[in-house]
C-alpha cells in the first residue's frame, strides 16, 4: 500500500499499515543507522589467523549478547518471542555459516567486517524466493539482524538505539526495526514505532504488540519532515499525525487512557466460556504453538485450544524431531489442558515456513506450492512419525488432529487410510491409543471451501482458516504492501463463502470453526455467529474483547445483521454496518477499534 498524506493547516497526516494495537503520543526521534559503516581492507596472508580469530571472538561476544537478551525476553513477555533469539544463535551457531565467513577471510584476503557483509548477502539471495512468497513475513530479516549485531561487535558500537536525552516518551522514526533494536529499546521512553518496512507479521511487529508498545510501518520515513513538538501515533487505523493541534493532542490522550482502561477491564473479564445475551453457549476457544508464554489463569478459563500449531516443534532446530520428543511434547500439552481439548494441526511447512534441514526445490510461488498436507502426503517418513507420536499421546488427554491445506477430497482419505494403518500397527504392537480420535479437514483453499459438502461428509470436523483462504479468495497476499489496502476478509464474495462452507457442513451433520484471524475481529463477531458459526478460536490477545461482544449480543440480532450483509455490495458497506450495530451494543468497543476506513 502506498503511504497516503493529507495535510489541513500545519498538521500532517500520514497513513501506512497497522503493526500494533493501541495510540501514544511523542516528541520523534530519528534512527538513521541501517548498516554499521564497513571498512574494506586488504590484509596479508600472515594476517589470516588474526582476523579470523578477530571473527571468532566477536561472534562469541554476539552469541553472548544474544542469551543475555533471549533470558531478557523469555522473563518478560515469555519463551514463545524469546525463540526469534534463538533462530539468531542457532546461525551463529552453523557451521556453513561460519565457514563461509572463514573462507571468505582466508581466499579473499578481506577482513572480518567485509567478509560478514557478503557471506549475509550470499545468504539473503539463497531465501530470496522465500522472501518475495512472504512479503512482510520476512525470513532475511533474521539474517539482516545477525549481521547487524555482528557489525556493532566488531565496530566497538554499543547494541541499544539512542533515544535522545531527556526522560519524555519518545517516538522511535527508523527505516527497519529489527528484533534485537525492539528489545534493546528503554521501553519506560519509547511511546509509539514508525518504521518504513519491516510488516505487519515480523518478529519487529511480534514484538511490539507483546510489549504493548503501537507501531505503524509502511511509511516512508526518509521523507517525513524532522518536525519537533509531539507525534501522535495510532496503531489501529494505521496513522501518524505529524505537527497535531492542541485539541488533537487532548483527544489523542484521552483516547489512549480509554484504551488502556478497557484493555485492562477486558483482560480482566477473560476468564470463562462464552454465552450470548440470549443464553446460547460459544465455544471459545486458542491458537497456540506452545503454552511457555500463557498465563495459567487463561488456560483456566478456555473451553479448549482451537488449533495448536505442530511446526513450531520442527523450527528453531537443525534436525528433525524424533518420535519420542514429539510425544513427550504432545502429552506436556495435554497436561497442561486437563480435561479439555486440544486440536493438534499436523505440521504445515512450507511456503512462508522453511526448514533449514529440510531441502525444497526451488518453486517460483512456495505459497501456492508443496506446503502443507501436500508436503506430508509424499514424505511418509516425516509424516509417519508426527502421526504415531499423535496417535500415542492421544491416549493421556483429549485430541483431535487437523490436516492442512487440504484441496480435494481424494487427500482427506489418503491422510485418513494412513491413520488407520498406523492404529492397525499400534494396536498389534500393544500401543495404547484413542479408538475414536476425531480427524479434521482445514477449510483455506476456495475450491475445497466450494466443495465442502463433500469434505464435511468424510471428515470428522471442518475449521475455516480464513488467512489463507481469503488471500487466495482476493488473489492478494495480505504481507504485500503493495496490495494489503486489498486484503479484505469482509469482501462480500469472502462472506458467500463462509455462508456456504457453513451451511455444507450443517447439512452434512459436521462441527465447524473458525480458526483464522477473522474469528479475532471484534466487528466480523455478529456477521459470523449471524453465519451459523458457534465455535471460535484465536489469539490470546483478541480472546477478550471477543468475548465481551458475544456476551452482548442476541442470536437473532446476529442472524438479521448477517443477513443485511450478505445484500451489500461492497467491503466498505459490509464494514461500516458491523461497526455501526456492534457500537450500538457495545459502545465502550470505540476505544479498541481503528479509525473507518
Amino acid at each position: 500500500m502506498t503511504p497516503q498524506r493529507s495535510r489541513s493547516g500545519g498538521k500532517l497526516v500520514v497513513t501506512g499499515l497497522p503493526m500494533a494495537p493501541g495510540l501514544a503520543v511523542g516528541t520523534p526521534v530519528f534512527h538513521a543507522e541501517h548498516e554499521v559503516d564497513v571498512p574494506v581492507l586488504a590484509i596479508e596472508e600472515e594476517d589470516i589467523e588474526a582476523e579470523r580469530q578477530r571473527l571468532s571472538e566477536a561472534i562469541a561476544t554476539a552469541r553472548a549478547r544474544l542469551a543475555e537478551v533471549e533470558k531478557t525476553i523469555r522473563e518478560e513477555v515469555g519463551a514463545g518471542d524469546a525463540r526469534i533469539f534463538s533462530v539468531h544463535a542457532l546461525l551463529l551457531d552453523d557451521a556453513h555459516f561460519r565457514d563461509g565467513l572463514a573462507e571468505r577471510i582466508g581466499q579473499q584476503l578481506v577482513n572480518a567486517e567485509v567478509a560478514v557483509r557478503d557471506e549475509i548477502a550470499a545468504w539473503e539471495h539463497r531465501l530470496a524466493g522465500v522472501t518475495a512468497a512472504a512479503g512482510d513475513r520476512d525470513p532475511a530479516a533474521d539474517l539482516r539482524d545477525v549481521g547487524r549485531q555482528l557489525m556493532r561487535v566488531l565496530a566497538g558500537h554499543p547494541s541499544q538505539v539512542a533515544l535522545g536525552d531527556g526522560d519524555g516518551h519518545v517516538v522511535l522514526v527508523t527505516p527497519e526495526l529489527l528484533p534485537s533494536d525492539a528489545v534493546h529499546l528503554d521501553r519506560t521512553r519509547l511511546a509509539a514505532i514508525v518504521t518504513g518496512s519491516g510488516g505487519v507479521a515480523s518478529h519487529a511487529a511480534i514484538l511490539a504488540r507483546t510489549l504493548g508498545i503501537p507501531a505503524v510501518t509502511g511509511v516512508d520515513v526518509d521523507s517525513l519532515p524532522a518536525l519537533g513538538g509531539r507525534w501522535i501515533v495510532d496503531g489501529n487505523a494505521g496513522s501518524v499525525i505529524l505537527n497535531p493541534t492542541e485539541s488533537d493532542l487532548e483527544q489523542a490522550e484521552r483516547r489512549s487512557k480509554d484504551y488502556d482502561r478497557f484493555r485492562s477491564e477486558l483482560m480482566a473479564q477473560s476468564r470463562g466460556f462464552a454465552t450470548t445475551a440470549d443464553g446460547a453457549g460459544i465455544e471459545v476457544m486458542l491458537n497456540v504453538e506452545n503454552f511457555e508464554d500463557l498465563p495459567d489463569e487463561l488456560v483456566e478459563g478456555l473451553a479448549g485450544i482451537g488449533l495448536y500449531r505442530t511446526e513450531f516443534l520442527y523450527m528453531n532446530r537443525a534436525h528433525f524431531p524424533s518420535e519420542e520428543e514429539q510425544v513427550d511434547h504432545y502429552v506436556a500439552a495435554l497436561n497442561k489442558v486437563g480435561d479439555r481439548e486440544i486440536t493438534f494441526r499436523t505440521i504445515d511447512v512450507g511456503g512462508d515456513k522453511p526448514l533449514p534441514y529440510l531441502a525444497v526445490p526451488h518453486e517460483p510461488n512456495p505459497v501456492l506450492g508443496w506446503r502443507g498436507l501436500r508436503l506430508s502426503l509424499e514424505w511418509p517418513d516425516m509424516f509417519y512419525a508426527q502421526l504415531r507420536a499423535l496417535l500415542r499421546a492421544s491416549a493421556h488427554g483429549r485430541m483431535r488432529i487437523l490436516f492442512p491445506m487440504l484441496t480435494m477430497v481424494e487427500e482427506f482419505r489418503k491422510a485418513r487410510d494412513i491413520v488407520r494403518q498406523i492404529q492397525s500397527d499400534l494396536r498389534r504392537r500393544g500401543v495404547a491409543f484413542d479408538k475414536d480420535i476425531k480427524l479434521g479437514a482445514m477449510i483455506e483453499v476456495p475450491a475445497a471451501a466450494l466443495a465442502a459438502r463433500s469434505i464435511a461428509e468424510e471428515a470428522d470436523f471442518l475449521s475455516i482458516g480464513t488467512n489463507d483462504l481469503s488471500q487466495y479468495a482476493l488473489a492478494v497476499d495480505r504481507n504485500n504492501a503493495r496490495v494489503a489496502s486489498l486484503y479484505q476478509p469482509l469482501h462480500p464474495g469472502m462472506i458467500n463463502i463462509l455462508r456456504q462452507v457453513v451451511e455444507a457442513a450443517d447439512v452434512a451433520g459436521t462441527p465447524i470453526s473458525l480458526c483464522g484471524e477473522m474469528a479475532g475481529d471484534p466487528e466480523a463477531t455478529l456477521l459470523l455467529l449471524g453465519l451459523g458459526l458457534r465455535s471460535f478460536s484465536m489469539p490470546p490477545y483478541h480472546l477478550p474483547v471477543v468475548k465481551k461482544v458475544i456476551g452482548v449480543v442476541e442470536l437473532r440480532e446476529a442472524q438479521r445483521v448477517a443477513r443485511e450483509a450478505l445484500e451489500l455490495g461492497s467491503t466498505t458497506e459490509i464494514r461500516s454496518l458491523l461497526r455501526r450495530h456492534t457500537l450500538k451494543l457495545m459502545p465502550e468497543l470505540a476505544a479498541w477499534l481503528p479509525a473507518e476506513r
